[in-house]
């Protein structure tokens, strides 16, 4: 396998067509060239299959533009784009960005899109690649959003918003989200999810009337979170993603506090969820015992999963999770943000955190710190061994001896469909699909 770092497979530009590409009744336009159809096609399908749906991938409308218009500007062949989008694709939504060589050479594509106002709802965002990565591009679009599209109103209560999952590279968004919304509405919250698919955009604009935006991601994330509230004082609060019946009835507990559910509800709805979440993990529990299904871990992630995912691993199942990575590129800002909210979990066992984008320096490193992995039978190894990461990691698990289960970005050996690892049914779903690993490692 190929060794590949990570960052080279995500842009601002990719978080922006992947994001308006998995919102209902909303056709992408790229104001760039005609590649920019095959890199979402291909954010996709290393996020687990996920395809592009109604307008994307090689049918994404682009101006596709080339070295004359470089020279001279692309401004008309954006417009006569637009027109011919509106003739052939029938949306409800327009979201024109750009790419790197229009925002290179400086066209006035604001203008332009202004000029169709009175054919539709169009918004627009300056997406040039090069400026960020997709999950800034995400984050970039969602802003826009409030700014253009939806409508800014007086808050009501028990209504929230859910944001900083991002579609593709977070490749569970749409179930974690889903299951998000369940146990939200469940405790009479009104819930705007964005992605998921039983919403359409009459309830997406009814975001601006939100109590509370709650963002999952602990960086980008916030910076659309405090942007929003700034600009629309939009109050928002950050939660780490629940995985499994403790961090989920924590999540849950926070945010009825927050909008001021009664308490007699919460219990209701905390009860009748462990219940059934326990009453699959007793029998599971059978064939962990009998297969003595118990692990050393090694998990690698982004900044959104891989706390939560470790932290499930030793508070629900009882691992040793070893090594942590997360493979973001950061800030030191955020590097020590990352690590102080790491730090601040009750573990059993506490794992190390580490930064790294590269698979091969993931390997590298982690070789160097458990050298008894070099040392043939002499030294005591990690095992039974299982890590938890993206494909890349599959060289790295067979380095180790150890089982691998594909969880974050890139997913090129799974097709992800309705699995998700959020809430009570998420943590269900993390217990089965680890133990058909160990089950299936056995035959």
């Amino acid at each position: 396998m190929t060794y590949i770092d990570r960052p080279r497979f995500s842009c601002l530009l990719g978080g922006v067509l992947a994001t308006a590409s998995a919102l209902p009744r909303t056709v992408p336009i790229v104001h760039g060239s005609p590649g920019c159809g095959v890199n979402l096609s291909t954010c996709y399908s290393q996020g687990g299959y996920l395809g592009v749906g109604y307008c994307g991938g090689q049918t994404l409308p682009s101006s596709n533009i080339a070295e004359r218009e470089i020279i001279f500007g692309g401004e008309e062949r954006l417009k006569r784009q637009i027109e011919t989008t509106l003739e052939v694709l029938d949306g409800d939504l327009y979201i024109v960005a750009t790419a790197c060589q229009t925002d290179i050479i400086g066209d006035d594509a604001p203008s332009i899109v202004a000029g169709f106002q009175d054919q539709g709802d169009f918004v627009f965002v300056e997406a040039g690649g090069f400026k960020g990565d997709s999950y800034q591009g995400y984050a970039r679009l969602m802003e826009a959003l409030f700014k253009r599209y939806i409508p800014a109103k007086a808050p009501q209560k028990k209504r929230v918003n859910l944001l900083g999952l991002v579609p593709g590279f977070d490749p569970f968004f749409r179930a974690d989200l889903e299951e998000l919304k369940r146990l939200l509405t469940n405790l009479g919250l009104e819930v705007t999810a964005f992605l998921t698919g039983d919403e359409d955009l009459s309830h997406i604009q009814k975001a601006g009337s939100t109590e509370l935006n709650i963002v999952f991601s602990p960086t980008h994330g916030l910076t659309l979170g405090q942007s929003l509230q700034e600009k629309y004082d939009l109050a928002f609060e950050f939660q780490e993603l629940p995985i499994g019946e403790k961090a989920t009835a924590a999540f849950l507990t926070a945010i009825a506090e927050r909008t001021q559910v009664p308490k007699s509800q919460l219990k209701a709805v905390l009860k009748k969820e462990s219940e059934r979440y326990y009453q699959y993990v007793d029998r599971i529990a059978d064939v962990w015992a009998d297969g003595d299904f118990q692990c050393h871990a090694v998990v690698v992630g982004n900044a959104t999963s891989t706390g939560p995912l470790t932290y499930f691993l030793d508070q629900e199942i009882g691992w040793l999770v070893d090594l942590a990575y997360i493979t973001d590129q950061v800030t030191e800002e955020e590097e020590e943000s990352l690590r102080n909210l790491f730090d601040r979990r009750d573990y059993a066992y506490q794992p190390q955190l580490h930064f790294e984008t590269s698979t091969n320096a993931i390997q590298t490193h982690l070789l160097k710190s458990q050298p008894q992995f070099l040392a043939g039978d002499y030294l005591e190894k990690l095992d039974p061994l299982f890590v938890l990461g993206s494909t890349l990691e599959a060289k790295l698990a067979e380095t180790l001896g150890g089982n691998l289960l594909a969880v974050s970005y890139p997913i090129l050996n799974r097709a992800v469909l309705t699995a998700g690892y959020a809430g009570y049914n998420g943590g269900l779903r993390l217990w089965e699909d680890l133990t058909g690993a160990q089950v299936a490692k056995r035959l």
